[in-house]
């Protein structure tokens, strides 16, 4: 076992290592799905999948979504939000799943010698974490001996636990090799850092394919694909006519999509290359910077059509510290790090000599571009796989969710509508996080939504029968509302006031006393939301009456 002094100094070089991107947290967060053995297609004594999905083949057990939504009842979620929380970690589960598909097919294997070197690096980071809450060794020490028997016996039962979480660990290594090999194919130069400091004049001409998506229904996916190659056909079109002569700012005023800059001949401004790239489509990173000033580009294609881009103009606007170095007093005592101009002999903070020169800022704006770079093509990858996926739904309340995110109303009706009678068969589904007062509360907001008010307040009032939710009481306040019946949306609100309400509930009160006409009512909600702290969580209704 190495000395804790040794083990500081080595883990003291390995932080970054410790510092795993964001969005791969979360992935490895979930305690994914592998490693189960489930027997059948059934959840025992319900007839509800055992598999909420497959991806590319590859089953998604419940147990592994199950586990994730039982972790989020322990935060303040809204009635309102819980859907929307089914649905991001159904995505965040699949996401998973397609990059350790892509890991798998570039060959990409995390080795047995790897896994151990990693569990001994957490083991290590745990003793330094436990050392640090103890002024001297040997206080730390007599304490392990007393609990532990001795520090190898601690560090034992941690290797065992670690393994335990086995697979986990093994997805999170696969990830940072994906992750890597991405970065493999990233090259970044000067000339893209400049570039990316560089600020292009441009004007645009958007197409976009709800133009030429059918009226008065919700669109097919292969209608949405038609649309969106008239859309292309339709800029390929514009293109041809600005080639011929005609003005750019004219056109754009008679043609554009984009409401924002139509008036403005198209006008987007000063953009950088990554607002443009947000603004206008992925492609404006490569091609913007090859333009020449007064060229129109060949139709970029964006979230929801197509942009003609004209390059009017570009300055390059580097950072007031591009030229400067990173320097390092070399003073025991001192220690300074700063950011200086090249040539610098003594230290700004105590005034020795004793100074080392540590670093470019120009190169440390490098690496960040790269890591940013890296980064895009992980969410560019990553959507490439979402969309060449082959994903089957078989979770109803999960195909409820994502047909109501299609506009597919009368499908997602039908399946909440079976996820209910799944939910009432046996009282053991809410273990499941099936609860009927969260069904009936996405049935009524369905047909909310579809002007069926007196079906959405039948709905809303089933929801009531099994949970006393403030939220679903201000779905029924609202729906009342709109009804005409003013009283009864009345009574209903102050009942909501009077059973200590969020602060975010709290305001949404204020509203609608408003709309109702009492001022004195709303006025009073908002200094009680405001003095209790601004917009506060919701609590998620678990049990079932």
């Amino acid at each position: 076992m190495p000395s804790l002094r040794r083990m500081r100094k080595k883990l003291q070089k390995q932080v970054v290592r410790w510092t795993i991107w964001l969005s791969i947290t979360f992935i490895f967060v979930l305690g994914m799905f592998s490693g189960f053995s489930w027997v059948g297609r059934q959840v025992r004594g319900l007839n509800l999948p055992h598999t909420i999905a497959r991806v590319n083949g590859t089953d998604i057990p419940r147990q592994a979504y199950e586990r994730v939504l039982m972790r989020l009842t322990n935060q303040r979620i809204g009635t309102m939000d819980w859907a929307f929380y089914k649905e991001m970690v159904f995505r965040e589960l699949v996401d998973a799943e397609l990059l350790r598909q892509e890991a798998y097919r570039r060959g990409l294997r995390v080795t047995r010698a790897e896994m151990n070197k990693r569990i001994d690096e957490i083991v290590q980071r745990q003793l330094l974490s436990a050392r640090q809450q103890y002024e001297r060794d040997k206080e730390f020490r007599d304490f392990i001996r007393r609990q532990y028997g001795s520090l190898d016996a601690l560090a034992n039962d941690w290797h065992r636990q670690i393994r335990q979480q086995s697979g986990d660990l093994e997805r999170e290594l696969l990830m940072e090799k994906l992750r890597y090999a991405l970065g493999q194919e990233v090259t970044v130069s000067e000339k893209d850092l400049q570039d990316s400091y560089t600020k292009f004049r441009l004007r645009h001409i958007f197409v976009s394919a709800d133009r030429f998506l059918p009226k008065g229904k919700t669109p097919s996916d292969q209608e949405r694909q038609q649309a969106r190659t008239k859309a292309l056909e339709r800029a390929k079109a514009l293109r041809e006519r600005l080639l011929k002569g005609e003005d750019f700012a004219e056109l754009a005023k008679k043609e554009s999509d984009d409401a924002v800059t139509k008036a403005k001949g198209g006008d987007l401004g000063e953009l950088t290359l990554d607002a443009a790239q947000w603004r206008i489509g992925f492609a404006a990173l490569s091609l913007l910077p090859k333009m020449k000033v007064g060229e129109i580009s060949e139709p970029i294609e964006g979230f929801n059509g197509y942009h003609l881009v004209k390059l009017e103009g570009k300055r390059v606007e580097l950072p007031p510290d591009y030229h400067k170095v990173r320097y390092r007093c070399e003073e025991k005592k001192c220690g300074n790090i700063w950011l200086g101009e090249k040539g610098e002999k003594k230290c700004p903070k105590c005034g020795s000599t004793k100074i080392k020169q540590i670093g470019e800022r120009r190169k440390e704006l490098l690496d960040e571009l790269r890591e940013q770079r890296v980064g895009e093509r992980w969410s560019h990858l990553l959507q490439e796989l979402r969309e060449k996926a082959r994903i089957e739904v078989y979770d109803p309340e999960l195909k409820a969710i994502l047909a109501a995110r299609e506009g597919k109303n009368d499908e997602a009706i039908r399946y909440y509508r079976e996820a209910f009678r799944i939910a009432t068969e046996n009282p053991d589904a809410r273990r499941h996080f099936l609860f009927p007062d969260l069904l009936h509360y996405q049935l009524s907001r369905l047909y909310m939504s579809e002007g069926k008010l007196k079906e959405a307040e039948r709905e809303i009032r089933k929801a009531l029968e099994y949970s006393d939710d403030n939220d679903l009481h201000l779905q029924l306040g609202s729906i009342l509302v709109l009804q005409g019946k003013k009283d009864a949306a009345l009574k209903v609100f102050q009942k909501v006031a009077n059973s200590n309400p969020t602060p975010a509930q709290r305001f949404s009160l204020a509203s609608y006393f408003e709309q109702l006409g009492r001022k004195d009512l709303a006025e009073q909600q908002r200094k009680l939301a405001e003095k209790e702290g601004g917009p506060g969580g919701f609590s998620v209704p678990l049990s079932v009456r």
